[in-house]
C-alpha cells in the first residue's frame, strides 16, 4: 500500500504543477512564466516534467506547459498501466489453470 501511496502522491504533485501553469496561462513560448511567477513547487517533480517534455523552456529562465508533451506523457502512463494490467491478468490466468 505504501508504494501505491507514493505513486499517487507523485501524480498529485505533478497535477498541481500542471494546474499552476494553466492558471497562469503559461501555454506557449510567448506566455512563458519565470520561477517567481510560478511560485513554490516541488523541484524534483518540476524537473521530471521538463525531462519528459511536459514543461518546456521559454527562453532565459521561463517555462511553459507543452500540450503536445502533456498528451504524450499521459499516453505513456496509460500504456504502462495497460502493460501492468496485462501482466497481472496473465499471472492470474496461470495460477487459475494450475
Amino acid at each position: 500500500m505504501r508504494l501505491f501511496q507514493e505513486i499517487t502522491d507523485k501524480i498529485r504533485i505533478e497535477k498541481k504543477i500542471i494546474s499552476r501553469l494553466r492558471e497562469l496561462g503559461a501555454l506557449s513560448i510567448e506566455l512563458a512564466k519565470g520561477p517567481a511567477e510560478i511560485g513554490e513547487v516541488n523541484r524534483s517533480a518540476f524537473n521530471k516534467l521538463i525531462r519528459k517534455g511536459v514543461i518546456e523552456r521559454g527562453g532565459g529562465n521561463s517555462f511553459f506547459l507543452s500540450d503536445h508533451g502533456l498528451m504524450k506523457y499521459r499516453m505513456d502512463r496509460v500504456k504502462w498501466a495497460m502493460i501492468i494490467l496485462f501482466m497481472v491478468l496473465m499471472v492470474i490466468l496461470v495460477l487459475y489453470r494450475t
